[in-house]
């Protein structure tokens, strides 16, 4: 079942007696600003509690998150990652903010001169960010969803819980061994990102010393 954080305890209950055991939230971004600038029509504290009362009547949670939304900064992402381990959810994904034409984003993204590149994935399908804002490039945005799911999944409480559940539900352990083998295959697609954003940025001033 996909829900939104404006969902109130009562329809929690009635989906849960329903017969829903999950849930697909799209939280976006713990920042207050973000969470405005992007018109969510939800707060912080309205997230904090719709997760409360969804643990509460037994509901597990998918938390949906996103980096490099519109006037995003290096303190907004840290509000954000702070606010994914205070929700303490089953399980997250992060993505990468990619302004579409014909949206509001993407009017934000070319009046401001964000957009950087064209294409949103590589040859492989995986996702690149096209956009970057200042004092935060294209590089360090994907750092960032390496450090979400880092610092979030290697809590040593999350870490007990998955083995735990690893270890009495055949169905579980095989979906975790696939679901780590896709995170090492895009852990590392991720770093040989960054490693070649860094190294073109770098390339311009070596030529440069080198003319000199």
């Amino acid at each position: 079942c996909t829900s939104r954080v404006t969902t109130d305890y009562e329809t929690l209950k009635a989906m849960r007696e329903a017969g829903c055991r999950l849930l697909i939230v799209g939280y976006e971004s713990g920042d207050p600003q973000i969470l405005k600038n992007i018109k969510k029509g939800a707060t912080v504290e309205m997230a904090l509690r719709f997760t409360e009362n969804a643990k509460k009547v037994g509901l597990t949670i998918h938390g949906d998150f996103i980096v490099g939304l519109p006037g995003e900064t290096r303190e907004s992402l840290q509000r954000t990652l702070e606010f994914a381990k205070r929700l303490d959810v089953e399980t997250i994904q992060v993505s990468i903010a990619h302004p579409y034409p014909g949206t509001e984003f993407y009017s934000y993204a070319q009046e401001n001169g964000l957009i950087t590149i064209d294409s949103m994935t590589d040859e492989s399908g995986h996702q690149l960010p096209n956009i970057t804002y200042p004092g935060l490039d294209r590089a360090e945005l994907v750092d960032w969803v390496e450090r979400f799911y880092g610092e979030y999944y290697f809590r040593p409480r999350v870490v007990w819980r998955l083995v735990r559940k690893a270890a009495f539900d055949p169905a579980e352990r095989k979906r975790l061994y696939k679901a780590a083998r896709e995170y090492l295959d895009l852990r590392s697609k991720r770093k040989q990102f960054v490693r070649e954003v860094k190294s073109e940025s770098l390339r311009p001033e070596a030529e440069g010393q080198t003319a000199g």
